[in-house]
């Protein structure tokens, strides 16, 4: 966030990186463009987050990989049923809603599990 905040105010943080960023350029436009592309039109950037908005950018690609994860534990959680569409038997609770609280418990383990990381 820091580095997309200094593009943002017309400075370069990171010398160095730059460097690496422009060798490897000529390869990057090679294999998104075409010969007769304007280099403008590449979408190539300095920084991964959009410099103008750089928390919100952050906060939308971290929901889409939350989202994405929780997507795919539960097409394989082993709570889930054959189908991954029936109810429990015992609570009358669809299996995706099992699916999705079991879900959040592991990220929520794995948050307590990991706190001193994520502060």
């Amino acid at each position: 966030m820091r580095h997309a905040l200094h593009i943002a105010d017309g400075l370069l943080p990171d010398p160095a990186g730059l460097r690496e960023q422009l060798e490897d350029i000529d390869d990057d436009l090679a294999q998104h463009t075409g010969p007769n592309t304007d280099p403008e039109d590449t979408g190539l950037r300095l920084t991964p987050l959009d410099p103008r908005r750089p928390a919100p950018d952050l906060l939308e690609d971290l929901l889409a990989g939350i989202h994405g994860c929780r997507l795919l534990h539960e097409e394989y959680d082993e709570l889930d049923d054959e189908d991954g569409f029936g109810d429990d038997e015992q609570t009358g609770q669809p299996s995706i809603d099992r699916s999705r609280e079991h879900f959040t418990q592991l990220v929520r383990e794995a948050a307590a599990a990991n706190h001193d990381r994520l502060i």
